[in-house]
């Protein structure tokens, strides 16, 4: 079990890694403007500055992911994150949804443990 949490870290450090370095350069464009509330969301989000500490939250958290010292803290960290992000998908920008589903995925991997949850609800 340790290699699929291991492998699901990965999944999810590499994306949450690439964001914040793909803020910083702008490579990959962000989603275009369907006139959808999920759109015109990302625009403010983009625009109004908060793209900015959430790329910070997500390098740190991609960092943390990588440690193996960290990497349970870091999957709990961004597990209500990651259900905020498919829940703004599928209200918002259903487009989103399979990659969310997908996130949701890996993350729920990065958490499988049974030793250390059963440590947090003793």
């Amino acid at each position: 079990m340790s290699k699929v949490r291991l492998v699901s870290a990965l999944l999810l450090a590499v994306p949450l890694i690439g964001s914040t370095v793909n803020h910083l350069t702008k490579w990959v464009k962000p989603p275009l403007d369907d006139g959808s509330d999920g759109a015109r969301m990302w625009a403010l989000i983009r625009d109004g500055g908060l793209m900015d500490w959430l790329a910070a939250g997500h390098f740190a958290i991609g960092l943390m992911l990588l440690l193996p010292q960290t990497r349970f803290a870091a999957g709990m960290l961004q597990l209500p994150i990651t259900i905020g992000i498919v829940a703004f998908n599928v209200t918002m920008f259903p487009h989103g949804v399979p990659l969310a589903l997908g996130m949701l995925a890996v993350n729920l991997g990065v958490v499988a443990d049974r030793r250390r949850i059963g440590r947090l609800l003793a």
